[in-house]
């Protein structure tokens, strides 16, 4: 199997790529309707990313390997006696976006319909949980309202809330494609951080925090004001017209008002909306930026009514488009994988709690909501929750408030963790540990962002005694006495009784129905290619037309006009204390870095997907910086201004992080990513100061909007190991990146670093250490000692400290390491010429010194030359704009010849 070539799918973003893999190379798939072909930095790495460095190869109690046999019996005994004892409603379970449909049905199907607890919910709760309450509150289902053939047949683009060129690489390299042959296309980025997409927009809009709805309400206005309403289609295909109407008549929505609000220069607010007036057709694509606040839902809400209004949706070219996260984010929503659902788009009511028991002849069906991602830890940490099972997913880093999270599962009385890796900074809260197949070993379902049902294959042997997700779920519910209902022989009989079960959508209004998959032979499962539901639609438009209307899922067949909340707008004098220094208090903005992947058990050990951010940053603008007292390079503490308002711990409600400058953000705004977790840098995770805000509808936590002071913090040395770290050195901050052939720390501590004692502490260990002073600080090289073999003293590891931040480039000082040692060699790296370079494109591992130097010796007259010589800019094209920026750079130190 492993030398044969298998179709799959990424198992990163939402997009849902095609690949086409064995276990020596992984390219893109030209078959695969998402990408035909391309694959983004992530995926093209993925190869690399295979050689997990800590495995969890065999199930473990406290610590111990044991037998399956014991795992899954001491997991069954355990739930029946919690059950017995405080009812099925102690039992709860996370899961994630990483598991495969059929994971997902097993395990929603064991919580809801046999154990009777509906406390099950999701990572994607933290994603995109949003956008699913605003299409029901819309539409009557949760249903996707574009496709990515959209996108390439469009008149205007708008991208509110979503960096798409580093977040879904792919889908912007198909609207990069669509603007080459229609230059007409008009593009438009709103978005409070000037990003790479924002760049590369015909409009950009850097709109003030949280004020999407008022931006979206000035929009409504202005279409009512210029007649720009689809009167007929409003008429035909929508109810609550006339109550939104009266509520857009106020002042508060006039332009004029809605650009003080948005801070949004009135020339260009009206730029975009006469865009949007004129355009015959039009997407808008939103992501977590929309999502991820505290009124989500409405801000979707808001985007959604801009369509119907206009009636530019449900044909080519047009619609409100959510795109996911995850890979399988949307598989778990359709298999009803969030607290508030109950299966294949159903909730609560009478008749679908009915209709799914008599499916499942589940005895104990759960009958109501259950606890939503934040409620379920806070119920763990008060202890209604006994019992806890996580899957594929470290909600220990990727959670608000993660400081909250640590205690709720400290407390927890068992809690079980499927995964691949030990080392997340979950995992170490387990009772229980049970080794998960991975990506490349596993096989099922993945649903992407435009409903395309694709499989994952595996083209690699199970490692160990590892187990698919769904295979370990069932045989616990066999032992806690549901044996014929989870009697699967196969992945493809689950998904057999998943598409059964969404037949009970039949009878009613709701698209997802699948049910003639229920038939599968086992071949058509293994052989299946890449589909899009639903299935029976001829024109790739997701709703049926009638009399050239669009029907609509709900009960009247109409969309609901949504009126927005306006109320959430915050104001950054609105919670700050006397004490506060305005210039020192920022708007904390979280997101995605282009190279890695949620919290980098994926990718934080590839070297190549390190290099973009090596160590972790929060970012401001200069200016800000400046008046703020804040050092580029230095650290700072980044500490939550909720502090007092929620009662939490300050102490806690802080991490440290490096100033990097950035102006394109706004003077209030910083940003951070959001990957930061274990080895790699957990005392600099950025949840540790987002504190729970939720959306009140969708429960989704407000990661984009924290209002945080960040302060300069007096650091005694600033120090860099190469190879490990001294064990005599105690640092208040540490971070880890990947290199090769061996890894980097930097770290700092408040300690004065004296180079005598410190020399003279690592001297008793028996090791030997050269002493190298320079004008930055000193370097201590530590040796292997010589051997009769080998005479030569050779460099075992690489130490440095300074009282400022180093400014080496430790990458090519990695080089001499296990090399016998060359000073002449060493000082060269250490000199002047040792001149940090920055990564521009990942994919062919091109710095900015590479191309200025390209451009410096070679006869380079175009741009096009410039990315063809290099590959820079050729395969995701995430890169572009910086090396654009490089080529503008180079062409204005050209002197110009007047005669």
């Amino acid at each position: 199997m492993a030398d044969q070539n298998v179709k799959s799918t990424c198992p990163y973003c939402g997009v849902g790529c095609g690949v086409i893999a064995n276990a020596s190379k992984i390219v893109g798939d030209p078959s695969h309707p998402a990408n035909q072909g391309a694959l983004c930095v992530k995926g093209s790495s993925l190869i690399t990313s295979l050689k997990q460095p800590q495995r969890l190869l065999y199930p473990k109690i406290a610590g111990k390997t044991v037998e399956w046999e014991q795992a899954t019996t001491e997991i069954a005994e355990t739930i029946k006696r919690v059950c017995d004892e405080s009812g099925p409603s102690a039992i709860g379970m996370y899961l994630s976006g990483q598991l495969l449909t059929e994971d997902y049905y097993v395990a929603n199907k064991l919580m809801k319909g046999f154990i009777g607890s509906s406390h099950v919910d999701t990572n994607s709760r933290l994603c995109m949980s949003s956008a699913v309450a605003a299409h029901i509150r819309a539409f009557g289902e949760d249903v996707v309202a574009a496709n990515y053939s959209d996108l390439e047949n469009t008149d205007l683009i708008v991208l509110i809330g979503s960096n798409l060129a580093w977040t879904h690489p792919i889908v912007y390299k198909r609207v990069q494609q669509a603007k080459k042959q229609n230059p007409d296309l008009k593009i438009v980025v709103i978005d409070p951080r000037q990003t790479v997409t924002a760049e590369q927009a015909d409009l950009y809009l850097a709109l003030a925090n949280d004020s999407d709805v008022y931006l979206y309400k000035g929009l409504m206005r202005y279409l009512i004001d210029n007649d720009a309403l689809d009167n007929q289609f409003i008429a035909r295909a929508t109810q609550g017209f006339d109550e939104l109407h009266h509520a857009l008549i106020s002042e508060d929505f006039s332009i004029e008002n809605v650009s003080i609000v948005t801070s949004i220069d009135q020339k260009l607010l009206e730029q975009f909306y006469q865009w949007f007036k004129d355009a015959p057709r039009a997407v808008t694509v939103f992501c977590q930026g929309v999502n991820q606040s505290e009124n989500g839902t409405d801000k979707a809400n808001s985007i959604i009514n801009s369509h119907l209004l206009t009636g530019k949706i449900a044909k080519l070219g047009c619609g409100p488009f959510s795109i996911t996260g995850q890979p399988n984010a949307m598989g778990g929503r359709e298999v009803g994988g969030l607290a508030n659902q109950l299966a294949v788009h159903r909730g609560f009511d009478e008749q679908s709690i009915a209709e799914v028991k008599q499916f499942w002849q589940g005895p104990n069906i759960a009958m109501n909501v259950g606890h939503k991602a934040v409620e379920l830890f806070d119920a763990v940490e008060k202890g209604e929750i006994r019992v806890l099972w996580i899957m594929a997913t470290n909600p220990a880093i990727s959670m608000p408030d993660t400081n909250q999270i640590r205690r709720a599962l400290e407390k927890c009385e068992y809690v079980i963790v499927s995964d691949i890796t030990p080392d997340t900074d979950t995992a170490r809260y387990a009772d229980i540990l049970l080794p998960a197949a991975a990506w490349g070993e596993k096989s099922g379902m993945v649903t992407n962002s435009e409903r395309v049902i694709s499989r994952q294959r595996s083209f690699l042997p199970m490692p160990g005694e590892t187990k698919a997700d769904w295979k370990m779920i069932c045989e616990v519910a066999q032992k806690l006495g549901f044996k014929e209902a989870f009697d699967f022989l196969s992945v493809a009989d689950v998904f057999r009784e998943h598409a059964a079960l969404s037949g009970i959508n039949s009878s009613n209004n709701k698209l997802f129905d699948i049910s003639h998959l229920a038939m599968l032979s086992d071949d058509e499962y293994d052989t299946w290619q890449p589909k899009q539901w639903p299935m029976n639609t001829t024109n790739q438009q997701i709703f049926e037309l009638q009399n050239g209307y669009p029907v609509f899922p709900s009960v009247s067949g109409k969309a609901q006009l949504v009126i927005p909340e306006t109320n959430h707008l915050k104001t950054t004098s609105s919670s700050k204390s006397v004490d506060l220094k305005p210039e020192n208090t920022f708007w904390l903005n979280t997101g995605r870095n282009r190279d890695q992947w949620h919290t980098m058990t994926r990718t934080g050990h590839v070297a190549a997907l390190m290099q973009s951010e090596v160590e972790p940053c929060i970012y401001i603008h200069p200016e800000s910086a400046k008046q703020a007292g804040l050092v580029e390079g230095k650290l700072v503490v980044i500490k939550s201004l909720q502090v007092n308002q929620l009662r939490v711990d300050e102490k806690r409600a802080r991490h440290l992080a490096k100033v990097s400058f950035d102006s394109g953000l706004s003077k209030q705004q910083a940003f951070m990513s959001m990957h930061w977790a274990g080895a790699y840098g957990s005392g600099s995770a950025v949840n540790q100061s987002v504190l729970v805000k939720n959306d009140p509808i969708s429960g989704q936590p407000a990661f984009k909007s924290s209002q945080v002071t960040i302060e300069p913090i007096d650091m005694g040395f600033y120090g860099a190991s190469i190879g490990h770290v001294p064990e005599s050195i105690a640092p208040n901050y540490i971070s880890y990146q990947t290199l090769q052939p061996v890894g980097v720390w930097r770290y700092a501590g408040q300690m004065k670093m004296d180079k005598h004692s410190l020399l003279g502490e690592l001297s008793q260990t028996g090791e030997q250490y050269l002493l190298i002073e320079q004008v930055w600080g000193f370097a201590l090289v530590q040796l292997k000692p010589a051997t009769k073999i080998n005479s030569e003293l050779v460099c075992d590891a690489l130490h440095f400290f300074s009282e400022q931040p180093l400014g080496l480039d430790l990458s090519s000082l990695a080089e001499l390491i296990s090399k016998p040692l060359n000073i002449e060699s060493f000082l060269n790296k250490m000199g002047c010429n040792n001149v940090k370079q920055q990564l521009v494109c990942t994919c062919f591992q091109v710095t900015d010194v590479m191309i200025k130097h390209a451009l410096d010796t070679h006869q380079i007259t175009s741009l096009s030359a410039l990315t063809q010589q290099l590959k820079c800019g050729t395969n995701c094209g995430t890169c572009l704009p910086q090396v654009e920026r490089l080529w503008a750079d180079h062409q204005q130190l050209i002197p110009t010849i007047t005669l």
